[in-house]
């Protein structure tokens, strides 16, 4: 009411202050009942205009609810699977999207955005698949890597065909704006390949031999324009990460290893390749996460079950400097992954 006792007209205020309200709401949940308000907050704001999200963790399920959980908001989140075909159902997230598969004849496939419900179709393929290889920001004019038994699938939303490229066991595989890093893991040489020309850029050889056993791992991550190595070495609980230095031009790229990453938290699960990511903790002030860490998703195994050796996740965080580990207060569940809401993808 205002000084007159006459009701405001809350729908009437014009949409740049909608706007500036809206990126206030942190709560997802919260920020979709503000857009529920009227017709103008709605049109004054797409869900592309929240507030950066906290990493959450997703219960990993074929569908059609899939069920998230913010460790910052300590609050969790469930979404329905739009219904794209009868016999669809979700394979391995990566980097805030969903591979849908139809195990119909035709194999269909779908890049899915749970939260905004944007689909692209791509090309049908009959190789079983099994990890979406994608990169952060993922972009309409950015490859689709998807990784099966005999090959290594590439297409470009749009395209017709999927490019089949060659695949080995020993290998493993990241993909960065259009380049596809081949890491070998028994020679622990990396080979970068452009996709748009399919030609080698260069060979990174291996980093320092005393770096090149580890438990878990290697994992690449791509950290605001560096490329880094992440290696666990449970004997000593010590995480080891190298930075990929290209040489200056001069045609000799190594790895360096590097004791901190500034104000960066990097966001990895060791027992999936694929899906890590950087973040800053200046983007999040006031939150309960730290720069110079680590929280990463590791499997454990309950030996005390009577019949058979149950395995739980748990979610630790590792402090850089001091080399030390402490496991954050989540729900233990079988199988977790990160999932990095992608409030402007596709």
């Amino acid at each position: 009411m205002n000084a007159r006792g006459r009701q405001r007209d809350w729908a009437g205020l014009v949409p740049e202050l909608v706007y500036t309200i809206a990126r206030e709401v942190t709560d997802i949940s919260d920020f979709i009942r503000f857009r529920a308000v009227c017709k103008k907050w709605r049109s004054a704001t797409t869900i592309a205009d929240m507030s950066p999200q906290f990493p959450w963790l997703l219960n990993e399920t074929t569908g059609p609810d899939l069920h998230f959980y913010s460790i910052a908001l300590i609050k969790s989140f469930t979404f329905h699977v739009p219904k794209i075909s009868d016999d669809e159902y979700v394979v391995n997230p990566c980097h805030g999207l969903m591979l849908v598969k139809s195990s119909s004849s035709k194999l269909s496939w779908w890049l899915l955005n749970p939260l905004n419900n944007n689909v692209v179709s791509l090309p049908s393929m009959r190789e079983f698949s099994w990890e979406l290889i994608g990169s952060p920001g993922y972009q309409s004019r950015d490859y689709v890597v998807v990784e099966g038994c005999k090959h290594l699938n590439v297409v470009k939303p749009g395209d017709d065909k999927w490019i089949k490229l060659e695949k080995k066991d020993s290998d493993f595989y990241f993909y960065f704006k259009n380049l596809l890093f081949i890491f070998d893991v028994f020679s622990w040489f990396t080979k970068v390949i452009d996709l748009c020309t399919h030609e080698t850029v260069f060979v990174v050889p291996p980093p320092p031999k005393k770096f090149q056993f580890c438990d878990f791992g290697p994992t690449l991550i791509e950290s605001y324009g560096e490329v880094l190595l992440v290696n666990y070495l449970l004997g000593s609980k010590k995480i080891v990460i190298q930075q990929l230095e290209y040489g200056n031009g001069q045609g000799n790229p190594h790895w360096v290893e590097v004791t901190s990453i500034g104000d960066r938290m990097l966001f990895i699960n060791f027992h999936k390749l694929f899906g890590a990511f950087s973040l800053r903790a200046s983007d999040f002030c006031g939150s309960n996460l730290n720069g110079n860490c680590i929280y990463y998703i590791t499997r454990h195994k309950n030996w005390r079950s009577p019949n058979t050796i149950e395995k739980y996740c748990t979610v630790e965080k590792y402090d850089i400097k001091t080399a030390t580990t402490e496991e954050l207060h989540v729900e233990r569940q079988n199988n977790i992954s990160w999932y990095l809401p992608a409030l402007n993808h596709i």
